[in-house]
């Protein structure tokens, strides 16, 4: 059990439980937020949380999209998720040529960092916005 001095290794202890294919899911979802969000602004120069409060029925249909397509790799293959996740690693990627040396660098930690980052610009965006009281770019 988990007292609150030892909060820290027990959230630590059940973010290992999540499923990779969850945490590819969200990172994809937030690259495409993200970049959105961005390149909005930048051409309308609307802030972030002007075009989340704007947006959330959009936002919903674009997540179900993605949760469809995470789970439609598994559909097609008959392979389960956890199969096709491992298979993904630049070693099975590699193939002749400038093109298939390129693809081998999208692999799974790329996609996972990329990810990452994506979801910390989603939550900095619109802070830095709260902060500066603008827009941002």
């Amino acid at each position: 059990m988990c007292h609150v001095r030892d909060v820290l290794p027990c959230i630590t202890v059940r973010l290992k439980t999540v499923p990779m294919r969850i945490i590819a899911a969200n990172g994809r979802a937030a690259m495409i937020g993200f970049a959105s969000l961005a390149l909005t602004e930048v051409s309308s120069h609307t802030p972030a949380l002007e075009q989340l409060s704007a947006a959330a029925p959009s936002i919903v249909v674009v997540s179900l999209l993605l949760s469809v397509a995470t789970v439609m790799p598994k559909i097609v293959s008959g392979s389960s998720l956890s199969d096709l996740l491992s298979a993904a690693s630049s070693e099975n990627l590699k193939a002749d040529g400038a093109l298939g040396q390129l693809l081998a660098a999208f692999d799974q930690n790329l996609e996972l960092w990329a990810g990452r980052l994506a979801m910390v610009g989603m939550l900095g965006l619109p802070i830095a916005e709260t902060i500066k009281g603008d827009a941002l770019f």
